[in-house]
Formats: C-alpha cells, structure tokens, sequence
C-alpha cells in the first residue's frame, strides 16, 4: 500500500538545510480536511469576474476587493502553496512494476449467472422441502377456511 509522504522536502525545508519549519507554540496547528472545496450552487461557492481575472493574471491582486474577494484569494494563493509542496514529491521507479507484480498471472473466469448453474440437491433435502411447503399450504388453507 502506498502513503503519500506528507513530510516530503519544500522549497522552505530546501533553504533551512532539509529541516521542515516548525511551527511555533502561538500558531495554531491546522488540521488537515478531506475536503477544502464547498460543493453546491449556494451563493457563497460562486467566484466572481475580479478573482477569476486575477487568477487568469489579467489583474493585480490589489485590484481586487471585497471580503468575499479576499477570502477566495487567499483560499487560491493557499492551494498554489500545498500544489507547490506537491511539485516535489517524487514517484518511486518501482512503482509500475508493483502495480504489474499485483495483477493475476491469468484472467479471472466469468462468473456464470445463478440461473444456468446446475442444482445439485440430496433426496432428502428434496423431500424436507416438500414436506414443509405442503405442511405450509395446509396451515394457510385452514387460516383461510375460517
């Protein structure tokens, strides 16, 4: 099984001769999230004109304004940083090999549908289920009967 290495070396860590920076005891440490974009049509997931021409590189940052701008700026600058960090990470040359090395040796067989399989079924069996379905149809007939 594979692991993103998440302690991976930054452009940061490059400088300070391979040591990640430390964040100090008066920064908060930030938890990571499954999902930093919202998702849905709501009002506060739409971009407007201003940051998506800042993103294209048509206007300068302080072009922009507004606190919902500023909010959606520094959520774009935030995921060019993690992407940076991401730049670096560094396949491993076995890679493909494991993945071939866990395919099957042949094709797995075709699983055959449940109604072309052949039935196989003792005397006895046979006969335990004819007795209770004809024990069942009995009790429904006098339920009936009443």
């Amino acid at each position: 099984m594979m692991h993103d290495d998440l302690n991976a070396p930054t452009p940061e860590s490059r400088e300070n001769n391979g040591e990640a920076k430390r964040p100090s005891s008066r920064e908060p440490v930030r938890r990571v999230s499954d999902r930093e974009v919202p998702i849905g049509g709501t009002e506060g997931t739409h971009t407007s004109d201003l940051v998506h021409a800042w993103l294209d590189g048509e206007l300068p940052e302080t072009a922009v304004s507004g606190a919902d701008a500023t909010r959606q700026i520094e959520f774009w600058k935030r995921v060019d940083r993690d992407l940076e960090q991401r730049r670096y990470l560094v396949t491993p040359a076995d890679l493909t090999q494991k993945i071939m090395d866990a395919l099957p040796a042949t094709a797995p067989a075709t699983a055959t549908p449940w109604w072309s399989r052949p039935i196989a079924m003792s005397p006895i069996a046979v006969a335990a289920a004819a007795t209770s379905l004809l024990a069942l149809g009995a009790a429904i007939g006098a339920t009936i009967r009443r």
